[in-house]
């Protein structure tokens, strides 16, 4: 107990002696900033009134020194008399406040020039109206017999007040300087001081922090599982002392509290199981009513209908109609498929001309879509993705073209890249184009996977190519005004001789234009973005 009150009692008494030197570091800061400096000051400010006030008293004399008693300009000599006298009230003024302080000497000589000055501006005064009358003459020998003896006389007393404040000054500074000194001298023996008490401190800490840091390599090597670690050693009965202790018993503790809770996760994970067991078996109970719900509405009903419709419409003539229903029935059925089948390139560009065709229905011939394949590429030997092109279509004609008051086309080219093993289709437009702000949101969204409530059939197709391979690029660009192009580069897959597609039959694009418009621009005006 001795020692625990001696710990405490040493850093209160370090504390207490260093936060006292410094008290007495800030009083004497303020004693010299305060106290020294002041004095100095008020010294320098009647050293400046005084110096100011004989300025003006000159800009005085010379005004009437320079004017000329017959034709000199009489508004110019009232306006600059006007100005100094202004300046001399001033600094007069402020030398009177400052009269508390000054020498004996300082003080009558102050007087002399007041009791002086009080007869030159009562002289000028005079001058003033005699000149303000026309009375040059009278003015001249007014000016000549009294205003310039007495100013002369209010120069010589204004001068020998200067010399006076002067020599007070020095006097005054020389005192100044040996306090400040004795000042300095005290305050460099408190930061000594100072600097003592805080190197105490810095050792009782360090003594302090050696059974800390051993503390927290064990803390360390507790998160990390090491419960059995030895002990720290206790070297002293003290604050630090009673610390160790106490972590060596709550090491302990906790690791009767890890190894209960061991025993527990053990029983919980088996019960979890089971849980889960049961859970998963309600699941198929619930897929399995699902099922049967759906199985209620069956597509090939869908279709069915679909089919009736179109015999219906081409009994009543209505080719046009005829047309559109079998394109639909084409993108539903297309649209039922796995996204991770794989499918000829040829299927996905019927799906997209058979998409355009219903699309040009609507608008006519405000929208357009021309094919630039390359002639290196076979079709029905190239395999994709299924729907991986026709989402991106129907964004350019959706948020490009059909906004556009005048419409526009969109140009579809597809090339082999087959030195990298990729193939390389785009899709642009010269439609409204993108928004930066916007633009810069779409591709964060592209590169960052993640639900998304706009856009989804990009999304889609984004997330679809980071699973299918990793050099699988999805890549955006946009101008304002201008149109946008979108480019998606898949895995160059064709199939050999050899291999055959599971389904027999032949497969035919079914483009309105040639599919094979070789690899040359197509002049549709479409931009080249």
């Amino acid at each position: 107990m001795h020692r625990q009150s001696t710990l405490k009692q040493r850093m209160v008494l370090c504390l207490t002696a260093f936060f006292a030197a410094l008290a007495v570091q800030i009083v004497l800061s303020f004693y010299q900033s305060g106290t020294v400096l002041r004095e100095l000051d008020d010294q320098m400010g009647n050293f400046n009134a005084i110096s100011r006030f004989q300025n003006g008293v000159e800009r005085s004399l010379t005004a009437l020194d320079d004017y000329r008693w017959e034709y000199g300009d009489t508004d110019a000599l009232l306006a600059e008399l006007d100005s100094a006298f202004s300046v001399t009230n001033a600094w007069l003024w402020r030398i009177n406040g400052s009269l508390d302080t000054v020498s004996e000497e300082q003080y009558l000589l102050y007087s002399a020039v007041c009791t002086t000055y009080d007869s030159y501006t009562a002289l000028v005064e005079e001058l003033r109206a005699e000149i303000a009358a026309g009375q040059d003459a009278a003015a001249a020998q007014l000016y000549y017999e009294k205003v310039s003896p007495c100013g002369g006389y209010l120069r010589q007393y204004a001068q020998q007040l200067l010399n006076t404040a002067i020599s007070d000054a020095q006097s005054t500074y020389t005192t100044v300087s040996a306090l400040s000194s004795r000042v300095k001298w005290a305050q460099t023996v408190v930061v000594g001081l100072c600097l003592v008490l805080g190197l105490v401190m810095a050792w009782s800490l360090m003594r302090l922090l050696t059974p800390v840091q051993e503390m927290i390599g064990a803390s360390q090597a507790i998160i990390r599982g090491e419960l059995e670690t030895p002990d720290i050693p206790v070297p002293r009965q003290d604050e630090v002392g009673q610390l160790t202790d106490a972590f060596n018993h709550m090491k302990h503790s906790m690791a009767q509290q890890v190894n209960t809770l061991r025993e527990k996760n053990e029983m919980e994970q088996a019960l979890h199981q089971q849980e889960t067991q049961a859970l998963e078996l309600q699941n198929r109970m619930e897929r399995s009513r699902m099922q049967q719900l759906r199985s209620q509405i069956d597509p090939h009903f869908l279709f069915n209908t679909l089919n009736v419709i179109l015999q219906t419409a081409g009994q009543e003539k209505a080719y046009r109609t005829q047309a559109l229903i079998t394109a639909l029935s084409h993108l539903l059925r297309y649209s039922l498929m796995s996204n991770d089948e794989q499918v000829p390139l040829a299927r996905e560009v019927r799906i997209v001309d058979e998409y355009y065709s219903i699309y040009h229905v609507r608008f006519g011939d405000r929208v357009k879509m021309r094919w630039c394949i390359s002639d290196s590429i076979d079709l029905t030997e190239t395999m994709v993705p299924s729907f991986i092109l026709q989402p991106i279509v129907e964004n350019a004609f959706k948020h490009g073209i059909a906004p556009k008051e005048e419409g526009g086309a969109v140009r579809i080219r597809i090339t082999p890249l087959r030195e990298q093993g990729l193939l390389r289709i785009s899709v642009c437009d010269n439609g409204l184009g993108i928004e930066p702000e916007q633009l810069a949101r779409l591709q964060a969204g592209l590169a960052a996977p993640g639900d998304r409530w706009e856009h989804i059939g990009v999304y889609n197709v984004a997330a679809r190519l980071r699973l299918l391979d990793k050099r699988c690029r999805f890549e955006v660009r946009s101008h304002p005004g201008r149109g946008t192009a979108v480019s998606l580069y898949l895995p160059l897959v064709e199939l050999t001789e050899e291999e055959d597609l599971d389904d027999d039959s032949p497969v035919d694009c079914g483009c309105r234009w040639s599919c094979r418009c070789c690899s040359r621009a197509c002049g549709n005006g479409v931009p080249a973005l």
